[in-house]
């Protein structure tokens, strides 16, 4: 049985800091609870610190005991990386989260902002060497080269179907709200196989294995 709230203590507890935008424009869209989740960490991990303009990295967000709490199925011994990624993913394509790869060497680490002005411009500005990156996410003492990065389906899209617009990236957000990820990237290499190159046939695919499985894969009509 969950353990009763006792209220929250406001005179000494510390505060997290989250835009109004967020209730109004952002939390009324989410239908996936693990976007909540993940994005409702990274405001926390953020603030922690030092505000929402301060970086998070991957590891501090997917070793978060409250994040793995919440998201850990009752019942179930697997761990909930997958749903944390799924959550991070999903936060990433819809804009709320900024996601950067810092890369020095051999070493590869993931690095996360809440999606500000300030923070498009500085991730955008370290991806072309204009600036340094913050010392926060340097590593052995020096700067590392940074990468801005989408999640895995919109790169794939970019890279094999076209132009990744406003309105086929809300699709993909609302096709990663309904179908596994691992779908909508097999969809997306059906596309290119069958030399169907747009999201109205990518999506008759995954309308069509929703509607009756996987396997067999019948050939989808044409698209537009």
């Amino acid at each position: 049985m969950p353990k009763r709230f006792g209220g929250f203590l406001v005179a000494t507890d510390p505060a997290v800091s989250i835009p109004r935008a967020f209730f109004t424009d952002v939390l009324p869209q989410l239908t996936d609870l693990a976007e909540v989740q993940a994005t409702l960490a990274v405001f926390r991990l953020a603030a922690e610190a030092g505000g929402i303009e301060a970086p998070v990295s991957h590891d501090a967000i997917a070793g978060d005991r409250c994040l793995r709490g919440a998201l850990r199925q009752t019942g179930s011994p697997r761990e909930p990386d997958a749903r944390i990624a799924t959550g991070l993913d999903l936060a990433v394509g819809r804009g709320t989260l900024l996601r950067f790869v810092a890369e020095r060497g051999r070493e590869r680490h993931v690095w996360y902002y809440v999606n500000t002005p300030v923070n498009q411009a500085l991730v955008a500005a370290m991806g072309r060497g204009a600036v340094a990156p913050p010392e926060a996410i340097w590593q052995a003492g020096e700067p590392p080269r940074v990468t801005p990065e989408r999640p895995n389906v919109f790169r794939l899209y970019e890279q094999n179907i076209g132009l990744l617009t406003p309105l086929i990236a809300d699709h993909l957000v609302d096709a990663l709200e309904t179908y596994p990820q691992a779908w909508i990237e097999d969809a997306i290499a059906e596309a290119v196989a069958y030399n169907r190159r747009s999201w109205r046939y990518i999506e008759r695919i995954l309308e069509q294995w929703a509607a009756n499985g996987r396997e067999p894969r019948a050939r989808t009509g044409s698209g537009g």
